[in-house]
């Protein structure tokens, strides 16, 4: 009688010392993660340790030993200076000053006003978009070889500490010096380019229309993105909702496992209700944080080896997408017959490149909304009947999060063979597979959920 009291003495206090520990404030920081860590599970142990000692001394003695090793490591752990978040993106338009009609075979001098940024530029033929004159500085002297469109474009990219891009456009008209009756062509041909110049740098609304939405979507497609407000904000909600329902979960859960006779003695009970209670207050209570941490050591992991091709990638990306938009503005706004063969291909690989952008933002906002669920995965798990939902949410965060490093060895790969362009024309099928291989593995091999739960599983 006595043993059976102080069982339900420990059964009854330890939700208690367990939700309190891993949620006692309705946002636990992350600094206090560890330390809640190093507090909660020695003493988790420590507490079943008492209870299998009833009927297994040497399991008992192993458990108390498992305590005071987990105690030793956790006062060593550390995880500060492994932790890495992406840097912020910035985009910046430069303004290209100069003569927007020329003659041929004479040299004329363009400035670029770049705010202190040394840029590169390239000078292209909008009808073959051949690359005529190409150099770096905020000064371009250069004399048009023949009559024709010619697009003048300025980038600059940095990817250290915040990425920097920056861009910016000009188109000239090159045309055989004047006959006597130049000053009519004259008229028309300045009337004509005056159009030109406001639509394609009001296109140069390229920074009011995309560049806000990141034009180069590097961290989207290959980091694990670390918890938004938004998804912060919806994961305490939640987190708010299920520890009230908590309890009626942990309820349907010893009823069912009763009746299937899933239980030999009270013992069973006292470490089945603890074991679940323990994994749904730590995941509900610092689901947030331990997210955290392992998207910021995968995100090292990748920073640390092959930062170097991923920052080459962008960069290529984010050249070719600005001279690809500049020719598209020129070729389809008003063309006036000037590379209309070129169309369709700007057209297409716009297109393309689109649904690269798309892609990659689907899975960052597929990936919050995982996150924000995470509470609700937590309070699904302990039913047996809904655990299935749990599994659905763990798996669809750990595919996607491989996802991520998939896509990001696989760019660096093809960079290192040269091949870091070709994404233009197979971004989104590339990063399309990537997505979906990664998904259907962690859904039909990885099952990471299944070994969640083997892993807190009692003896």
């Amino acid at each position: 009688m006595k043993k059976a009291l102080v069982l339900m003495v420990v059964l009854l206090l330890i939700p208690g010392v367990t939700i309190t520990a891993l949620a006692a404030t309705p946002n636990p920081p992350s600094s206090n993660f560890i330390t809640t860590l190093q507090l909660a599970l020695p003493t988790a142990l420590i507490l079943l340790a008492i209870l299998a000692n009833r009927y297994d001394q040497r399991y008992a003695l192993t458990l108390f030993g498992a305590a005071l090793l987990s105690a030793i490591l956790l006062s060593h752990a550390s995880f500060s200076a492994n932790l890495y978040v992406p840097g912020a993106t910035q985009y910046i338009e430069f303004n290209i000053t100069g003569p927007t009609t020329v003659y041929t075979h004479q040299s004329y001098t363009w400035t670029i006003q770049s705010g202190g940024y040394t840029p590169s530029w390239k000078i292209i033929n909008t009808s073959t978009a051949n690359v005529v004159a190409s150099g770096s500085g905020t000064t371009i002297r250069w004399a048009p070889p023949s009559p024709g469109r010619y697009s003048i474009i300025a980038t600059y990219v940095q990817t250290s500490n915040v990425s920097i891009y920056g861009y910016g456009v000009l188109v000239v008209d090159a045309q055989n010096p004047p006959s006597p009756l130049g000053w009519i062509e004259g008229a028309i041909e300045s009337a004509i380019q005056s159009i030109i110049q406001s639509l394609v740098q009001g296109f140069g609304g390229f920074g009011s229309v995309i560049a806000p939405v990141g034009i180069v979507p590097i961290n989207q497609l290959v980091y694990a993105p670390l918890p938004d407000t938004f998804a912060t904000t919806l994961f305490y909600q939640i987190q708010g909702i299920v520890f009230g329902i908590a309890g009626l979960m942990i309820a349907f859960s010893v009823v069912y496992n009763a009746l299937q006779g899933n239980y030999y003695d009270i013992v069973d009970l006292a470490g089945d209700v603890l074991y679940k209670l323990g994994v749904f207050a730590l995941f509900a209570g610092a689901g947030l944080t331990i997210y955290e941490y392992a998207a910021g050591w995968i995100n090292f992991l990748i920073q640390q080896t092959i930062s170097t091709q991923l920052n080459a990638i962008a960069g290529e990306l984010f050249i070719s997408l600005i001279t690809y938009l500049s020719s598209w503005a020129v070729t389809n706004l008003i063309s006036l017959g000037f590379g209309t063969g070129l169309a369709k291909l700007d057209t297409d690989v716009i297109f393309f490149y689109l649904l690269f952008i798309a892609l990659a933002f689907l899975r960052y906002a597929i990936l919050m909304a995982a996150i924000s669920l995470i509470p609700l995965a937590a309070v699904t798990w302990i039913f047996e009947w809904t655990r299935k939902i749990s599994g659905i949410i763990v798996d669809l965060i750990v595919g996607l999060v491989m996802s991520g490093v998939i896509a990001g060895y696989t760019l660096a790969f093809l960079e290192e063979l040269g091949l870091g362009i070709i994404l233009f024309l197979i971004g989104p099928i590339l990063i399309g597979s990537d997505l979906a291989v990664a998904l259907f593995l962690a859904f039909t091999s990885l099952r990471p959920h299944q070994g969640l739960v083997k892993a807190f599983k009692p003896k």
